[in-house]
């Protein structure tokens, strides 16, 4: 972000790398809970953050356990006959003189790797991620089942990745192929083991480009990562990427009212245990958010609420767990 210092953009990769560690220091957890522990820990790291300037940074985010599948008649396997669309999404909206000037979104489908390079296990979730043919909400996708999509539009391996969740340490010199823009050096200053993290394009015949996770959120934070969405789409011609990130945005915002309200105590309808399905964390308020309105946690715990490894579904509302970030810029500053 050229409106920030070198200063402050050491402070985000602080935050960054403290939430990474926290969120994966038990790489044993199963995958949902490792989601969980990020959506809980990156927020409150960067609302940590006092940036020097007048430009400013907060973030908020909500975990929901039941993400939209869909299918497609292109599969290359038989089963699964659908797939999760994805396990997290991040968004960046980028605000100036009390504006919207720009919304960029980055979809993560989770795997825990013990190494890279990776192969993923599911063939069809991989045809997705790698061609994006035209695709079906599935039956377990709530509200928006049976619904067609296609997203037609460019540079997608930026768009959706995977998250290769490591299960080692890297060592102290670290100098994997992906330190390049946010040489890991400068994160070993906070944590020495956030470098067995990373996001991978899915191409084939092998996925391809791996990046130091912590860099690719620095990166997607300073508006370098990810790819530009319009909310809400307003023409048809944007009914592709755009249309698919308006689904899982207004899903989750409908999860979010139902399982959090459970999780609460505020509704006597299928009441759950505290958090034990969906939270939602932001310590602060802005009008900005999407989906994170700012009102606080979910459930009074200091830590993430625990996922059940036999968790069923059920009916429940569908979402996608979301990280939004807003980033502010200072009325004296000027984007280069």
């Amino acid at each position: 972000m050229a409106f920030m210092s070198a200063q402050d953009m050491m402070q985000i990769g602080g935050a960054v790398a403290g939430a990474l560690f926290n969120a994966f220091k038990n790489p044993d957890l199963p995958e949902p809970q490792l989601v969980a522990n990020l959506v809980w820990e990156l927020p409150n790291e960067i609302n940590k953050i006092n940036l020097a300037g007048t430009a400013k940074v907060s973030a908020g985010g909500v975990f929901v356990h039941a993400q939209p599948f869909v299918a497609c008649k292109s599969f290359p396997k038989t089963k699964p006959k659908s797939v999760e669309i994805g396990d997290l999404l991040l968004i960046r909206t980028l605000v100036e003189k009390k504006a919207v000037v720009e919304r960029r979104a980055l979809l993560l489908q989770a795997k825990k790797s013990d190494s890279i390079p990776a192969t993923p296990d599911n063939k069809n979730q991989w045809h997705l991620y790698e061609q994006w043919p035209s695709f079906t909400y599935a039956i377990n996708s709530g509200l928006l089942k049976g619904k067609k999509r296609h997203i037609k539009e460019p540079d997608m391996y930026d768009a959706a990745k995977y998250l290769l969740i490591g299960q080692c340490v890297a060592p102290s010199n670290c100098r994997h192929m992906c330190c390049v823009g946010w040489p890991c050096h400068l994160l070993y200053k906070f944590h020495s083991d956030i470098c067995c993290h990373y996001t991978a394009q899915p191409t084939k015949p092998e996925i391809s480009r791996y990046r130091c996770f912590a860099e690719e959120i620095v990166d997607f934070l300073a508006g370098n990562a990810g790819k530009v969405f319009i909310y809400p789409p307003q023409r048809p011609r944007l009914n592709g990427w755009h249309k698919v990130i308006r689904d899982l945005i207004d899903e989750t915002a409908k999860a979010k009212s139902v399982l959090i309200g459970r999780a609460a105590g505020v509704s006597g309808k299928k009441e759950r245990g505290n958090g034990t399905l969906s939270f939602m964390i932001s310590t602060t308020q802005s009008p900005y958010y999407l989906v994170v309105d700012g009102n606080g946690t979910a459930n009074s715990d200091t830590t993430p609420p625990k996922v059940p490894r036999d968790w069923s579904q059920g009916d429940d509302g569908r979402g996608i767990s979301i990280i939004e970030v807003i980033v502010e810029k200072g009325e004296s500053s000027t984007l280069s």
